[in-house]
């Protein structure tokens, strides 16, 4: 291996992964959901269907527009996105 850098951090840690696909009134949608016991509170979610993610927590979801931008849904995709990871986070 080169030496051309400086390692400055190296570790593995064991996240909990969940994969969630569900049917909205106007479209499917699939994510997959990663936790780790470092932010217990704090959920990267991907949307997998357009290879985005987000990292956020439930208070997060009050935030109007975040859904919307980070996902690039419409508002009401959105609503049915920010509904649903209510009941899930």
């Amino acid at each position: 291996m080169s030496t051309n850098y400086e390692l400055i951090k190296d570790e593995t840690i064991t996240k909990k992964v969940r994969y969630i696909s569900f049917m909205g009134n106007l479209q499917r949608y699939d994510f997959a959901f990663i936790q780790s016991e470092e932010c217990p509170n704090k959920t990267i979610i991907i949307n997998l269907r357009k290879n985005r993610f987000t990292e956020i927590t439930k208070e997060d979801l009050q935030d109007r527009g975040r859904i919307e931008h980070i996902f690039q849904e419409t508002n009401m995709e959105a609503d049915e996105i920010r509904n649903f990871l209510k009941e899930v986070l």
